[in-house]
């Protein structure tokens, strides 16, 4: 790294401070240079990387430099190289379920995608990822499907408990009954519905109870769920119901079974 004293520098000098921590200065702490130039804390940045996302929604603004977003790199330095490739492999497996997951929620044939004026024109994965939410599976560690952001962003918490962020692959062998593994496609695509509405769940509480991201706030911020009779819960639309199978009435437990062949009994959308 270069001489950060003023004269020696047209770029970031010794008393400017630290863009992550803005607490001190970068000349009162070790620093570190990253490939795209911009100087940091040492301790800043493996305390970004290694914290990760802050809430239940997995996303990667923390592996951005905050001056230039660009994915932090440096490749001197084995601890934060060591962070980001942890992180750089959540993204590769989201990247390739988010691919798949476009076509099964039939987003591939979205006119956003072949509209040349529009900004995820011929970009699938671009788009793919902009659109769908993933979590992190408490036990497995795995990466999990939780549905649409558009159906997410008003109601995200950022307030939670990690542990009960469970995937359908783990939460199935705590709950009696349903679809626990599927024979061509095995666990990845085992999902359940909320127990209070029609949608797919992401939230797994106290063992026995899983939420989409909605319902979950609302039992967070006192509005009981599980409090309420069966007769109080939204109705399932049937034919129109957009998890697309028949299921219980709501306020059962219910597994899903796997999406993939659910999805292609229902609309024979070639998977």
């Amino acid at each position: 790294m270069g001489c950060l004293e003023e004269g020696c520098t047209q770029g970031q000098k010794s008393d400017d401070y630290c863009n992550i921590c803005f607490i001190c200065s970068l000349s009162d702490q070790p620093c570190v240079q990253l490939d795209c130039g911009h100087i940091f804390h040492e301790e800043c940045i493996i305390n970004k990387l290694s914290k990760r996302w802050p809430g239940p929604r997995i996303v990667f603004f923390f592996c951005e430099c905050p001056l230039c977003k660009k994915w932090i790199s440096c490749p001197s330095h084995n601890e934060i190289t060591g962070e980001v490739n942890k992180v750089t492999k959540i993204f590769e497996e989201i990247k390739s379920k988010s691919l798949q997951r476009l076509k099964f929620e039939d987003l591939d044939k979205d006119p956003r995608l072949k509209d040349p004026k529009d900004r995820y024109f011929q970009k699938p994965l671009d788009y793919a990822l902009a659109r769908l939410s993933y979590y992190q599976c408490f036990n497995c560690k795995l990466p999990y499907f939780g549905g649409l952001k558009s159906c997410e962003n008003a109601n995200e918490q950022k307030e939670f408990k990690p542990e009960e962020l469970v995937c359908g692959k783990c939460s199935a062998s705590d709950i009696k009954g349903g679809i626990k593994e599927c024979q061509k496609h095995g666990t990845e695509y085992i999902e359940f519905k909320c127990r209070f509405c029609c949608s797919v769940a992401q939230w797994f509480c106290w063992g026995n109870t899983h939420f989409c991201e909605a319902c979950h706030k609302k039992e967070v911020d006192r509005e009981y769920l599980t409090k309420k009779s069966k007769n109080d819960l939204p109705k399932c639309l049937g034919r129109a119901c957009p998890l697309k199978v028949s299921h219980p009435q709501n306020g059962e437990e219910y597994s899903l079974g796997c999406a993939i062949c659910r999805n292609k009994v229902e609309n024979d959308k070639g998977f």
